[in-house]
């Protein structure tokens, strides 16, 4: 299913990343602002790659 997406995703990852140092940034409250959209946003990521595998 990843084929060739990793690049894509690692970039994504990278995105979060710069959002979750700015989270801990702030006394460490943000980061519980900031997590869930990571995991929702891979959630999604599976989803399409999951509808674009299907014949």
């Amino acid at each position: 299913m990843m084929t060739g997406q990793k690049a894509d995703l690692f970039i994504l990852d990278l995105f979060f990343l710069v959002w979750i140092i700015l989270g801990l940034i702030c006394c460490g409250i943000g980061i519980l602002f900031v997590l869930p959209y990571p995991q929702a946003t891979k959630a999604e990521v599976y989803l399409t790659l999951r509808d674009f595998v299907k014949i």
